[in-house]
């Protein structure tokens, strides 16, 4: 990538705190859950099962208020430039 976002795109995948969550049965579990209960859509689902099956809790960045829906998620809104 080039330019602004391909800066900001490096600095984020090169930072310590990201972590990166294999696709197991368990998170594929979590996010069949995640999707009969709280109606979001399967990729949705997935990254909130994710941030869920890590072992401590975890902020959990985004614009999408539906992620609030899950109570055991910690939601972190993200306010973008319009």
């Amino acid at each position: 990538m080039s330019g602004t976002l391909g800066i900001w795109y490096d600095d984020f995948f090169s930072t310590d705190s990201l972590q990166i969550v294999d696709l197991s049965r368990n998170v594929l579990e979590i996010a069949t859950r995640i999707r009969a209960t709280f109606g979001l859509k399967t990729p949705d689902a997935l990254q909130a099962a994710c941030c869920l099956s890590l072992e401590s809790q975890h902020l959990f960045l985004t614009e999408d208020r539906a992620f609030s829906k899950i109570e055991q998620l910690l939601v972190c809104k993200v306010l973008t430039e319009n």
